[in-house]
């Protein structure tokens, strides 16, 4: 997504959706669940899962191609939760095979939370990963880590202003040191919904809009994306996904 583009959702913004909130204790003690850590090189996805998981992690390569994915578990609010530290990727349109990896795993896994780990000090460079992922339906928690760097630089940033704007939950760290740790996990043990009505606040333009719209209609089975970000990866090529919202071909008669 362009600037442009991220300039005019935040301009044509017509209402937020809630950020998730639960109260503490109402699930069972002892459930699990799974964070998928996403997010772009070097900006500190492994020091994160490690504050998260402790030393412990095994390092495998995803099956079918040479990418390693580092898997680990967290005791979150007295919860047990799999934590995924996948590869580094720039958009949810995968030009890599590590950006691939990534969003398979965000698809075939159905994390309970994604937490989207973003450098501060350039985090208009990495908000637009952030709107792909909520325009995906995706349970996002946008994590502004290198906090204590950002401020160095002489860089502030309304945190809460950013958590009205986007509707979704955004914690403040800075991993090396451990601050702001704790909240991230008390906000991973909330009930995170997936965000769902990002289409009701961004507008790409009338022919855009109604190519999507069009697409929209065509699609006609259960899919793990939102038919809109569905449509804008179809207008831009992706086989993967064209593959997957293919309708199935009739059984040939027998005989």
């Amino acid at each position: 997504m362009s600037n442009g583009l991220l300039t005019k959702f935040f301009r044509r913004r017509k209402k937020q959706h809630p950020v998730c909130h639960q109260p503490p204790g109402v699930a069972a003690a002892g459930t699990s669940g799974k964070v998928a850590i996403v997010g772009n090189p070097n900006v500190g996805k492994s020091v994160v899962f490690g504050r998260l998981t402790g030393r412990y992690a095994a390092i495998s390569n995803y099956p079918g191609t040479t990418v390693h994915v580092t898997r680990g578990h967290a005791n979150i609010d007295g919860m047990t939760h799999e934590v995924v530290d996948t590869p580094g990727m720039y958009s949810f349109l995968p030009i890599t095979e590590e950006e691939r990896v990534a969003r398979n795993i965000l698809l075939s896994e159905k994390p309970e939370s994604v937490l989207h780990v973003v450098d501060a000090k350039n985090l208009s460079r990495m908000l637009p990963l952030t709107l792909q992922l909520i325009e995906a339906g995706l349970p996002v928690v946008l994590q502004l880590n290198m906090m204590d760097e950002a401020e160095t630089a002489g860089i502030a940033i309304d945190t809460k202003a950013l958590k009205d704007e986007l509707g979704i939950p955004v914690v403040a760290t800075a991993a090396v040191s451990g601050r702001g740790i704790g909240e991230l996990k008390k906000t991973l043990a909330e009930s995170c919904p997936a965000s769902a009505r990002l289409a009701e606040n961004s507008d790409y333009g009338e022919t855009l809009e109604e190519s999507l719209r069009k697409i929209s209609l065509l699609l006609n089975g259960e899919y793990q994306l939102s038919r809109r970000s569905l449509g804008l990866l179809l207008l831009q090529n992706d086989s993967e996904v064209a593959e997957q919202v293919k309708p199935p071909r009739p059984a040939m008669p027998r005989g």
